[in-house]
């Protein structure tokens, strides 16, 4: 077991209590939870006692990294736990030395690869429904292919599959709100590279473009008319 000062805490069972924040505090379990880099003491701390974070999520092997459900996982953990801790510190539960953006972060995964992977990508998932429950990997999931095309599970991909898509619109009137309830719209996925689309969805890429180029030539058209009549 770890000693870190500030705080006292008396272990009944598997139950931690909070004795005295003028002590020092014993952390049950081991440093290092999880695979990778071992974690501070104040790490292990937030892990195992305060926030009780499954030691998978915070695994940061070379495996942990290779299954994007799992990535999201972390996090979606992350942003629960700055959360959570952020409540601890306004109500002055938490008596420990401030905790940074960066000890969080490094609790689940590197910051390199947070702010350039998670940070940019991760935030756009909320412009699909389907590609969210995917990530959570829920019951009622799409197929892989109905959210990947055939492409590879990477966050480049999921960047450009997400990218082209609008932010979602939050309704304002109580009906569309239900009607628009647990439905995706249909995609425009006429910007879609073709790498990621099926052969389904390339044919429904060909006739978005045709209507377009439709509509585009009826626009030219009515224009030219309407400046010959003046």
């Amino acid at each position: 077991m770890a000693e870190v000062p500030g705080l006292s805490m008396i272990v009944a069972g598997t139950t931690p209590v909070i004795a005295s924040a003028s002590a020092s505090v014993i952390v049950p379990g081991v440093l290092g939870s999880g695979s990778g880099p071992a974690k501070s003491a104040i790490q292990e701390l937030i892990i195992t006692t305060t926030l009780g974070i499954p030691a998978h999520l915070t695994d940061r092997s070379t495996k942990a990294k290779a299954d994007i459900h799992v990535v999201y996982a972390k996090y979606i953990a992350l942003l629960a736990a700055c959360k959570a801790m952020s409540k601890l510190v306004t109500a002055g539960t938490w008596t420990y030395k401030a905790v940074n953006n960066n000890d969080m972060i490094e609790i689940f995964m590197s910051k390199s690869a947070y702010f350039k992977n998670h940070a940019k990508v991760f935030c756009l998932v909320k412009r699909s429904p389907m590609m969210r429950k995917w990530l959570e990997n829920v019951d009622d999931a799409p197929a892989d292919h109905e959210v990947w095309g055939y492409s590879k599970h990477t966050f480049d991909v999921l960047k450009a599959i997400l990218t082209v898509l609008p932010d979602p619109v939050t309704p304002t009137v109580e009906g569309d709100r239900r009607k628009g309830k647990g439905k995706e719209k249909a995609r425009d996925v006429s910007s879609f590279p073709d790498f990621l689309l099926s052969p389904a969805q390339k044919k429904k890429k060909g006739k978005q473009a045709d209507k377009k180029g439709r509509k585009g030539e009826v626009s030219k058209k009515a224009s030219t008319s309407k400046a010959h009549y003046a």
